[in-house]
C-alpha cells in the first residue's frame, strides 16, 4: 500500500485545548447507529472469545456491544481524556470490574506480546495514521484470530460525483492515501484495494462486509420540521445500502479479517516479578515493555522494564504505556 511516506509517526493528541471527543458525537444519532448495527451484525457470527482489544477505542462508545461477544475487552487509546470519561463510565457499573481494562497506548508500540487478543476492532482510527503500514502491521501482531476494520475510503459515491462535477478524479483512483485536514491534524482517506492488500501481506483473509454512514449528515439536506418522518426511512435505507454498498457507496467500509494462520495465545512462564494489582493480574501474563520487549517487574501503581528499566504508571484504573 502506498501510505504517507517519510513521515514521522505522529500521533493525534485528543487532550490538546481540553478537546472532548463525545462532543464530536452530539447530533451523530445516524452514524452512531449505522455502526452499531454492523458491528452487533458481524460480532453475532462469531464465537465468545476471552479477551478482546479495541485499538484507539476512544471513550469506548462500543464497549458495550464488544462485551456481548467477549468476556474481558481492553480499551486502548491516546487520549487521557477518553480514557477518564471511560473509566468514569464503564468502569461505573460494577459488573464491569474485572471485565473492562483500560490503557493508555501509541498504536504504533503496543505494550501486548504477540497474538494476547482474540479479537480485535479499530474503527475510526485509520483516517489518523500518518505511518499506515506500521500501525496496520503492530495492531496484526497483537489479535490472534479475528479483526474488524473500518476504512475510510477516498473513492466513495459522493467523492465520486463531486470529482465528475468539478474534476479530480484521476487522484480517486490512485492507490496513494490522499492527506486532508490541516499541517497541525492532518488526517487521510485511502483507497480500499490499497489497505485490503496491506493486510493480506500482514497474513489475513479480509472480507468487505459493510459500507457503513452510506447517508451521512442526511439531516442537513432535510429541512427541521422533517427530519423526524425521515429518520425511519434514513435508517431503512441504511440497512440496505450496508450490503448493497459495499466498495464504493459509504465512506466507510468495514472489512472482517480473519488470520490465515490463526494464533493462540500461551502465557508465558510467569517472569514478572512481583504481583501485578488485581484485577490487572489476568492480563498482566500479557503485556510486556513497548519499547523493547522486555519482561515487566509489577508493583502496585508502577511496572518497570527489567530490560531499558522504562516504568510505566497506573492513575486509577488507567495504565499509562505510551512510548513516544
Amino acid at each position: 500500500m502506498s501510505s504517507p511516506s517519510n513521515t514521522p509517526t505522529h500521533v493525534i493528541n485528543y487532550d490538546a485545548g481540553g478537546y472532548d471527543y463525545r462532543s464530536f458525537w452530539q447530533g451523530r444519532d445516524y452514524e452512531q447507529w449505522a455502526e452499531t448495527h454492523v458491528i452487533r451484525r458481524i460480532l453475532r457470527r462469531t464465537a465468545p472469545v476471552q479477551w478482546m482489544v479495541d485499538l484507539g477505542g476512544g471513550f469506548g462508545r462500543n464497549v458495550p456491544h464488544e462485551l456481548q461477544r467477549s468476556q474481558h475487552v481492553v480499551l486502548v487509546d491516546y487520549s487521557w481524556t477518553n480514557l477518564t470519561n471511560a473509566e468514569n463510565t464503564l468502569l461505573a457499573d460494577g459488573k464491569n470490574a474485572g471485565r473492562v481494562f483500560l490503557i493508555r497506548g501509541n498504536i504504533y508500540h503496543l505494550p501486548f506480546r504477540d497474538a494476547a487478543f482474540q479479537m480485535g476492532a479499530t474503527i475510526r482510527v485509520l483516517h489518523h495514521l500518518a505511518a499506515t503500514n506500521d500501525a496496520l502491521a503492530e495492531m496484526s501482531r497483537v489479535i490472534g484470530e479475528h479483526w474488524l476494520l473500518d476504512v475510510p475510503i477516498k473513492h466513495h459515491l459522493l467523492a465520486r460525483v463531486k470529482a465528475a462535477v468539478k474534476g479530480g478524479g484521476k487522484t480517486l483512483r490512485t492507490r496513494t492515501a490522499n492527506e486532508l485536514g490541516s499541517k497541525d491534524e492532518p488526517f487521510w482517506n485511502y483507497h480500499l484495494g490499497a489497505i485490503r492488500e496491506a493486510v493480506r501481506q500482514d497474513g489475513w483473509d479480509d472480507t468487505l462486509v459493510a459500507s457503513v454512514a452510506n447517508f451521512r449528515r442526511w439531516e442537513r439536506a432535510v429541512p427541521g420540521p422533517l427530519r423526524a418522518p425521515a429518520r425511519p426511512v434514513v435508517y431503512g435505507a441504511e440497512r440496505l445500502a450496508q450490503p448493497l454498498g459495499r466498495g464504493w457507496w459509504g465512506p466507510a467500509q468495514f472489512l472482517w479479517l480473519t488470520k490465515h494462520q490463526q494464533q493462540t495465545f500461551t502465557a508465558p512462564d510467569p517472569a514478572f516479578a512481583g504481583t501485578p494489582p488485581a484485577p490487572w493480574d489476568a492480563l498482566a501474563p500479557s503485556l510486556w515493555c513497548p519499547a523493547c520487549h522486555g519482561e515487566l517487574r509489577w508493583a502496585d501503581d508502577h511496572t518497570t522494564c527489567a530490560a531499558c528499566a522504562k516504568t510505566f504508571t497506573r492513575t486509577g484504573a488507567i495504565w499509562d504505556f505510551v512510548v513516544e
